[in-house]
């Protein structure tokens, strides 16, 4: 037989070819993957992956269809670890002045233990007058009327609310509360009387606080006996005639939930565990929709990414643990809840990474509780020096944020967390929306911690030598 060694010689560089592109398109869908799974998981069919029409257990499913895809295993009959907690929903929320509608997320938010109620009212206003004044301030807080010779008339100079408001409220009608801290120089003060009127010591419609702009939202187990509105200043007209509310919240016990968990078996039995919480703010209501990509959708793709990455190669060294996190926004509910009931010996764990905030980078990327773990702080500074994957490192106290690493910390598990600085949408608000987290260092932030797990197993194998 007659072998044509040119063809033969074109062939083998054409396969050749061909692997080095597949190759090369694989190490780039990284962030395609990620930016695919960021548009889905903020659409609002996931209702911000909260309490609100079980937005959480939506996101939990997609998980894990992801895991199944990935080929990965389970520690029981699916991917989830069931759990139960309180907390409060809200279903639907409005307020009026002067008959204009705000608009939820530009003019005013809720506080996430808001309760239920709605009426039309004529507000007491309480600013930094009537706190400095303890006869009045009681009066009003009672709904009690105050003699024509006391002046509770807004200072101009003070308050832009320049309306003469009159406090209406009797046993039967409890007042409306606006509660303005601007011009009061009292911190101490501000928060003593706060704290009264949402301990429910006084009886009262709702409380709408004033604020300078928009507050974050944040996810409450606990549930106020009314309505508090978190209003910005720019949208309170200058005379204001009539206020109308409409809350309706759904205060949950026992609400079922669960983290999500797929592993790669290894060779070694220990683990490396990546973790990141999915679990957002929900929806206040139908529309009403927290996105939460940058947090923390980012750092739920790159788990899922990560998940991808290992179950396309060899057998890894380690035991690849993927840990989707539920209820991290209502204070570390799920990870604190894994830690007392794992699947896996804790013993077992090498490193946990934690993913929280990692969609951005332009302003540095933060290594939190590289202090603690010296060792392991080394060796991503190391890589990083020699490859430049990162124009800067800057190592942090574990203390000084709060995600999903502490519980594991707190138990003496080596837990570290990346987090990225720089523009996007802005968490915890209704603009934390997919289309503003740039990416900027995530391709090479992946290969860092891809490259710290590798040099962990160097140095793991030489150590046994």
């Amino acid at each position: 037989m007659r072998i044509n060694f040119k063809t033969m010689k074109n062939k083998i560089y054409l396969v050749s070819l061909s692997v080095v592109l597949t190759i090369i398109n694989a190490n780039a869908q990284d962030i395609a993957y990620a930016r695919q799974q960021l548009k889905k998981l903020c659409s609002p069919e996931f209702y911000g992956r909260g309490y609100y029409k079980k937005g959480d257990r939506i996101a939990a499913d997609h998980l894990a269809n992801e895991y199944k895809k990935f080929g990965l295993k389970s520690y029981g009959p699916d991917y989830f670890q069931e759990y139960t907690f309180n907390v409060n929903s809200l279903v639907e929320v409005s307020i009026k002045i002067n008959g204009k509608e705000l608009k939820f997320g530009e003019d005013y938010m809720m506080s996430a233990a808001s309760g239920s109620g709605s009426g039309s009212y004529s507000p007491v206003l309480i600013n930094s007058t009537i706190m400095n004044n303890p006869s009045v301030l009681l009066r009003k807080l009672k709904g009690i009327r105050i003699p024509d010779e006391i002046s509770w008339r807004v200072d101009p100079s003070v308050n832009p609310i320049k309306a003469d408001i009159e406090p209406k409220g009797s046993a039967n009608n409890p007042p409306l509360i606006i509660l303005d801290s601007e011009g009061l120089d009292n911190p101490g003060l501000f928060n003593l009387i706060k704290t009264m009127i949402l301990s429910g010591e006084f009886e009262i419609s709702g409380l709408i606080e004033v604020y300078d702009s928009v507050p974050g939202v944040r996810v409450s187990r606990e549930e106020l006996p009314f309505p508090h509105f978190q209003v910005t200043r720019k949208a309170l007209p200058d005379q204001i005639n009539n206020i109308e509310i409409n809350v309706r919240n759904k205060f949950y016990e026992k609400y079922p939930t669960q983290n999500v968990i797929g592993y790669i078996p290894g060779i070694s039995k220990k683990c490396i565990v990546f973790t990141a919480h999915y679990d957002g703010h929900g929806s206040f209501g139908e529309n009403n929709i927290f996105p939460n990509a940058i947090d923390n959708g980012s750092g739920t793709c790159m788990v899922l990414d990560l998940a991808r990455h290992y179950s396309s190669g060899d057998k890894p060294y380690y035991t690849m643990v993927f840990f989707q996190v539920s209820a991290e926004e209502p204070g570390l509910v799920g990870s604190r809840y894994y830690v007392n009931n794992p699947l896996f010996p804790l013993e077992d764990i090498k490193l946990v990474i934690n993913l929280d905030v990692v969609g951005t980078g332009q302003d540095s990327v933060i290594l939190y509780n590289g202090i603690q773990r010296p060792v392991e702080a080394s060796i991503v500074n190391t890589i990083n020096k020699k490859k430049a994957y990162l124009e800067s490192i800057e190592e942090k106290n574990g203390y000084e944020t709060n995600s999903d690493f502490r519980p594991f910390d707190a138990v003496g598990v080596p837990a570290i967390h990346f987090l990225t600085r720089g523009k996007s949408g802005g968490g915890h608000s209704v603009y934390d929306t997919a289309d503003k987290v740039p990416f900027h260092v995530y391709e090479n932030l992946f290969k860092l911690i891809v490259e710290t797990v590798d040099e962990l197993k160097k140095r793991e194998i030489k150590s046994q030598q």
